[in-house]
């Protein structure tokens, strides 16, 4: 049985591995900021994943899970496991609805503290990883997100 060599990460001149699939090539971008964005807020007892979903709760107000998980590209799921946790630490609470079906997500006081404590966390990781780009490759990167991203919710219709 003949086992085929993985790519390695990186190039020998150090450059990032072309992966040659869009999906593979997001989910391997998204993990690396994940990283460095967990680095940084790890001292504010958060996860980049709880601190979007606390973010949007607070600029937004309180949302139902659906629309939490349709803003940030979630299953149900994702969405209720990232919740629990954030309802275990007291950051965020359920409110009452007038249909029980609904599940209607608020921050808390307990949140909103953890959230400010954790914005100059947030802001550390935002500024290290923009500041390892041009402002012209800063702000194509935001394009190409919002393009990608359009597109690939274009495909998806009706899957959700």
């Amino acid at each position: 049985m003949t086992h085929r060599r993985r790519a390695p990460l990186r190039e020998d001149d150090g450059t990032i591995a072309e992966l040659g699939c869009a999906c593979a090539s997001a989910r391997q971008l998204a993990r690396m900021l994940t990283r460095v964005y967990d680095q940084q807020l790890r001292s504010a007892g958060l996860e980049a994943a709880q601190f979007a979903l606390l973010s949007t709760l607070d600029s937004d107000g309180p949302c139902t899970q659906t629309i939490l998980g349709r803003h940030h590209g979630l299953d149900k799921t994702t969405v209720s496991r990232n919740l629990n946790i954030l309802k275990r630490n007291g950051w965020v609470a359920r409110l009452p609805t007038l249909d029980r079906r609904e599940r209607r997500i608020g921050l808390t006081a307990a949140g909103r503290a953890r959230l400010q404590d954790a914005r100059p966390h947030w802001q550390k990781a935002q500024r290290s990883v923009q500041q390892a780009m041009t402002p012209t490759q800063w702000r194509a990167l935001f394009t190409a997100l919002r393009t990608a991203a359009k597109a690939a919710d274009s495909l998806c219709v009706g899957s959700t």
